[in-house]
């Protein structure tokens, strides 16, 4: 090997021993407080995510399931495609790498009232992230280019309940499918020198859990919603449960997720939301492994607005903030899913047609920033830039 790419090996086996990888990195990860996005709902995502109290489409349930039970007979679709561009080093600052990736995040839902105070629905929305650079990543020893995937696609079936006109609960049945590939990660061998870790394909696999909402309209100025999910649990990933994802039992979970939001009709047209959520990353096995990806739990912050302007526009802005999931220490072991960045701010409208359909669009920019590795990640550094186009379409009947 090139001198001047002489790695940080002993550091690196420290940082990486019992992981090679950490693929949840949001970001799917799309956009993200580290791999989920910012709202699956088209409208919501235009004003930060804010959306506990104050529901605007079917996908809501990806948010808070009580919000099914204001929004009537309706179908939306939505469509965030990711735009991101990374650039890193592994284990000295030369030896650099770097990917574009451009990917289309597709949602959806439905809700249609049984009678005066009930009504059955479902979401779907899905969550990914990975990595694709074009070099392996310790030069010289021969192994394959790095390219990482995780990708789940949730359906949540979802009752809503009207307890009185003004108090909502709601449930929603949470059924995932997930897929994870992993190439070209290494990892400390028998010996502690770094060594290739086996690839196994495209392994599939699925799970469940679910998730309660409750939305109360304390008064026609001020609503009050919050919503709770434990831990969604996958099963066993083929191939890579035997050696990736052992420390974890050979699986990967999404984490538990709780908030509380509120929304304030400030004017017959102006509405303020805010949302806190609280992300558990650091109770999932694997990916809170200290020698590892070293994943912390996060506080999430959303604050949107909307503003029915007329009849036929309505528009949204919003900012999301998020504590950090990856800390400085970690960065080797997230090098090979980069999705660090923590702010964003979005804006969008909405145009009514007479047929009681409804065209979004908005666009969110994630503050980009760079992450320098200290400690055992020292010499393993992210930079990362992404943003989304937001399109939706929603239909009433």
């Amino acid at each position: 090997m090139n001198i001047n790419l002489a790695l940080n090996t002993r550091a690196l086996r420290r940082s990486l021993t019992g992981v090679g990888l950490l693929l949840c990195g949001t970001q799917a990860c799309q956009a993200m407080n580290f791999n989920s996005p910012t709202s699956a709902s088209i409208e919501s995502a235009q004003m930060g995510g804010a959306s506990m109290a104050f529901p605007q489409s079917s996908i809501i349930a990806s948010d808070n399931p009580a919000g099914m039970a204001d929004l009537g007979n309706r179908i939306d679709g939505g469509l965030q495609m990711f735009f991101g561009s990374f650039h890193s080093s592994f284990g000295n600052e030369n030896n650099k790498d770097d990917f574009k990736v451009r990917v289309p995040i597709p949602s959806g839902g439905f809700n249609h009232v049984l009678d005066e105070r009930m009504s059955v629905g479902m979401s779907v929305y899905s969550i990914g992230s990975g990595s694709d650079y074009s070099h392996e990543a310790v030069p010289g020893m021969g192994n394959p280019d790095v390219k990482t995937k995780i990708a789940y696609v949730n359906f949540a079936p979802t009752l809503s309940y009207k307890v009185t006109p003004d108090f909502a609960l709601g449930l929603s049945v949470l059924l995932g499918v997930q897929q994870l590939q992993a190439r070209g990660l290494v990892a400390p061998g028998p010996d502690g020198s770094l060594a290739l870790s086996p690839s196994h394909g495209i392994a599939t696999t699925t799970g469940y859990g679910w998730r309660v909402g409750g939305l109360w309209h304390i008064n026609p100025l001020l609503s009050v919603g919050a919503s709770y999910s434990p831990k969604m649990r996958f099963g066993d990933a083929k191939g890579y449960k035997d050696d990736l994802l052992a420390i974890a039992g050979g699986h990967l979970d999404l984490p538990e997720q709780y908030g509380v939001g509120v929304a304030l009709r400030v004017t017959q047209d102006v509405t303020l939301a805010l949302d806190y959520l609280r992300i558990g990353w650091g109770d999932v096995g694997f990916l809170n492994n200290p020698q590892g990806a070293g994943l912390n739990s996060q506080d999430v912050y959303r604050v949107g607005a909307s503003w029915n302007a007329s009849k036929t526009f309505t528009l949204r802005a919003g900012f999301k903030h998020a504590s950090e999931a990856v800390d400085s220490d970690h960065t080797a072991a997230n090098y090979y899913s980069p999705g660090i960045l923590n702010d964003s701010v979005s804006a969008g409208f909405t145009y009514h047609l007479p047929e009681q359909t409804d065209i979004s669009l908005g666009y969110e920019y994630h503050l980009p920033d760079t992450l320098h590795g200290t400690g055992p990640s020292t010499g393993s550094n992210i930079d990362a830039h992404y943003s989304q186009v937001l399109l939706g379409i929603g239909m009433k009947f």
